[in-house]
């Protein structure tokens, strides 16, 4: 038997939170979720399952969630990192920076390499809103703040970009074109789902927004409001799957994945601690593509 395997199991067991942490704070977890709804789409639009695009998909996600860390290090390469930081990322800055360039790098190659098609220009207007979603920009000499401090934006960039990822990608990919019916269909369910949970993580961040005087659903028209505001747009999303001709173990499928969803948003609130949202908010999209990837297999 591997003794240094037996070794790592013992540490595994005695610092489970470790372990939970570097997978939620690393981004590998929400990365794994984009992964998999890729997967999906391709189920849903009865596609050959690219793996390629998956694994370009969990990559891209993979570099844009630690973008700021990639920032912070390449513009002050020699500054000190507190291991003690009561924030996870901080602790370990220089380790996501690194693991963010290689994740583009690799991207990159599975691009070219792999031959997907999906074109360029398609890609790098998502690459202009990711950047700029968090990075600061120049503009005439001045310093123009990042998308996510428009007011009422963050949450429509966020689910336009993983609808765009996730569902119009593989469908490209797969040789559907951008306006055929099934294409929008799924563009535009994919979108209400991840609109309505995006804005639970408003609701966690609505303390910090307030200190920081940006404008969120939460800010402008309360916490419950917001969650409300969110139960509405599963239920859209719902409407939207029925109209769009979804029949069988499949229909079923998406809707218990919609009413597993509803019961996050329902409990969140901006007391929970951050590894709620971490797990729960993100794993209903993971509860999504396992449905769909169970309802697939037993259907045949």
């Amino acid at each position: 038997m591997n003794v240094n395997r037996d070794i790592g199991i013992r540490e595994a067991e005695r610092h489970p939170n470790r372990l939970l942490e570097a997978l939620l704070y690393s981004s590998v977890f929400i990365s794994l979720c984009g992964f998999a709804l890729t997967v999906e789409t391709y189920l849903l639009a009865g596609l050959p399952v690219s793996w390629a695009m998956a694994l370009f998909v969990f990559l891209a996600t993979l570099f844009t969630y630690n973008l700021s860390s990639v920032q912070s290090i390449l513009r002050r390469p020699n500054q000190s990192i507190n291991r003690r930081d009561t924030v996870w990322s901080q602790r370990y800055k220089k380790e996501l920076a690194v693991l963010g360039l290689l994740s583009i790098a690799v991207a990159a190659g599975v691009y070219f390499w792999s031959g997907l098609r999906i074109d360029l220009w398609f890609v790098l207007h998502l690459a202009v809103i990711s950047v700029g979603y968090t990075v600061p920009m120049l503009y005439k000499r001045r310093r123009v703040k990042p998308l996510r401090s428009v007011p009422l934006l963050k949450v429509f960039l966020i689910a336009y970009v993983w609808a765009v990822v996730t569902a119009m990608f593989p469908l490209l990919d797969g040789g559907m074109d951008v306006w055929q019916p099934e294409t929008l269909w799924l563009f535009l369910r994919r979108f209400l789902f991840i609109l309505a949970l995006a804005l639970l993580f408003d609701i966690r961040d609505y303390t910090y927004d307030l200190d920081t005087k940006t404008l969120t659903f939460p800010g402008w028209i309360g916490v419950r409001r917001t969650k409300l505001l969110s139960l509405g747009l599963l239920l859209l999303y719902i409407g939207v799957v029925l109209a769009s001709g979804e029949r069988g173990i499949i229909l079923w499928a998406l809707l218990v994945s919609a009413i597993g969803a509803a019961v996050i948003v329902w409990r969140s609130a901006e007391n929970r601690p951050r590894v709620y949202f971490a797990i729960l908010a993100d794993g209903a999209m993971l509860l999504h593509a396992g449905l769909v990837l169970l309802a697939t297999a037993v259907a045949g």
